[in-house]
């Protein structure tokens, strides 16, 4: 289930919001969720924020944001509805959340459409992917080069193919406490931009764009869709959305 929330300034007045934004919305889903978020080792969900065409990005800053479009997406129907119950308790309450310089209230709450994924797909936030490690290497200090792997601007990279198909993987047992089904996938660029994204004081490589998943197993495309795509989920990255480019 998918939802979009819409947050406003308190006094219409365009604000300035650090770069490093993400973990004011964390914050924004431990008001919501309570003491669930914390029982929830891994975050069953992704989110992605756009803070509308009028606002210009500087080094730091994020200037001119008056409203705030907030993105949620789970495959999980209770944590969907712990999610709604919740952001309309904030609502109904006249919660206010500070963000940058801003303190802002939520506006509206409205359930998004979902779409069958094709396998075609584009990035509403960022996609993070992560280096196969050996047991020697520690990855909370190995610089983003090292750490990160994106794929290439167009094509097929074998060695990314591997990393991506490992963390969904991954994170699929950890959410449905099961393995899933997959004979084949296939990821191929079609249009990627590499960057490099603050969080939590720090820097991760990750990329956006159009992308194409070919796979045998249609809950794995399901599943990167309602949960996110790579690594950091929880935490605001890899919310894809369904895009209609022909196959051919």
């Amino acid at each position: 289930m998918r939802f979009k929330l819409r947050l406003k300034s308190l006094n219409d007045t365009p604000v300035k919001v650090d770069i490093d934004y993400r973990r004011r919305f964390i914050s924004l889903l431990k008001k919501i969720f309570k003491d669930e978020y914390v029982n929830n080792a891994v975050k069953p969900h992704t989110f992605a924020v756009y803070f509308g065409k009028g606002t210009k990005i500087t080094k730091d800053f994020i200037e001119g944001v008056s409203h705030i479009n907030f993105r949620f997406s789970t495959g999980d129907f209770i944590w969907a509805t712990k999610f709604y119950n919740g952001a309309l308790e904030l609502k109904e309450g006249g919660e206010i959340h500070s963000i940058g310089e801003g303190r802002f209230i939520i506006d509206s709450i409205e359930q998004e459409r979902e779409k069958t994924p094709t396998g075609v797909f584009r990035t509403l936030s960022p996609v993070i992917v992560e280096r196969p490690r050996d047991n020697s290497q520690n990855s909370e200090r190995r610089n983003p080069e090292d750490r990160y792997i994106v794929p290439p601007k167009e094509g097929f990279s074998e060695e990314f193919n591997k990393s991506l198909l490992e963390s969904i993987i991954k994170r699929y047992r950890y959410i449905n406490m099961k393995s899933p089904k997959v004979g084949g996938f296939r990821f191929t660029s079609l249009w990627i931009k590499k960057e490099f994204i603050k969080h939590y004081g720090g820097y991760i490589k990750g990329f956006r764009g159009y992308f194409r998943i070919e796979t045998d197993s249609k809950d794995i495309l399901n599943f990167v869709y309602l949960y996110g795509l790579g690594f950091r989920t929880g935490q605001g990255f890899g919310y894809l959305e369904v895009e209609d480019i022909p196959n051919e």
